[in-house]
């Protein structure tokens, strides 16, 4: 009896520990294609901004291990009925990171296309925390909140209506927009903004076709839009 309940235990723990060594594998990878792309690893923005972005997810980690472990459980695990549309943008979004992180090291460093005051780091460092701080509130408040489209009929998907839900209704991509837009300027490279730009517009249509399919799949979904009118920004979107 107790080998039975073990096992799912086991299981679940090791999920949790998959989705935290993928997150720490984006930012080292990140890190790696930083200082390469730079030629030099004497670059202090460059790790300014790798050591507070790492700071930063390992404290939201363990937010998540402490309020909302089942979410960080599922976000390690391979479900069925992913969207084919979130696959896509799984590919399109780990590209345009690497390609970020290329272009912020061949002009910042190595070819000095451009160049940014020294004090855009922290306005760029408060955008970023504006990510994690929606992003950890979003996650916390909705145990439905998995790393892929899918409509979780095997979990009891519901709709999430309380905390940052009631101002938009994908508060965690609102907040990634926005601090998307800190990481060239922590870097100090202008041409960065460009594939910032790409990532940005990847998340306005993932949001829209991710909007679409709970619209269409999810009970209760069609009631909450005309609760929390806006997708992404209030007034706008």
């Amino acid at each position: 009896m107790s080998t039975t309940t073990d096992i799912p235990q086991n299981t679940n723990s090791n999920t949790a520990i998959r989705y935290v060594i993928q997150r720490m594998m984006i930012c080292f990878i990140f890190a790696l294609f930083l200082f390469v792309s730079a030629g030099t690893i004497e670059w202090l923005r460059g790790w300014i901004y790798f050591l507070y972005g790492l700071s930063i997810e390992i404290c939201a980690l363990i937010i998540y291990a402490i309020k909302a472990p089942e979410m960080l459980r599922q976000r390690g695990v391979s479900h069925k009925g992913v969207k084919t549309y979130d696959k896509v943008f799984l590919v399109v979004w780990l590209l345009l990171v690497l390609i970020t992180s290329i272009v912020a090291g061949f002009d910042a460093i190595r070819y000095k296309w451009s160049s940014l005051p020294f004090v855009t780091v922290y306005i760029g460092a408060v955008l970023i925390a504006v990510v994690y701080v929606f992003g950890i509130w979003a996650m916390v408040e909705n145990e439905h909140f998995e790393q892929f489209v899918r409509i979780q009929t095997d979990r009891k998907h519901r709709v999430v209506t309380t905390g940052p839900y009631r101002i938009v209704r994908h508060p965690a991509y609102a907040g990634t927009i926005i601090g998307a837009l800190g990481v060239p300027l922590m870097l100090g490279s202008l041409w960065t903004f460009i594939p910032t730009v790409a990532v940005i517009i990847s998340f306005v249509i993932r949001t829209s076709l991710e909007d679409r399919t709970l619209y269409e799949e999810l009970d209760g979904y069609v009631a909450y839009t005309k609760q929390t009118r806006y997708r992404l920004f209030p007034g706008i979107w």
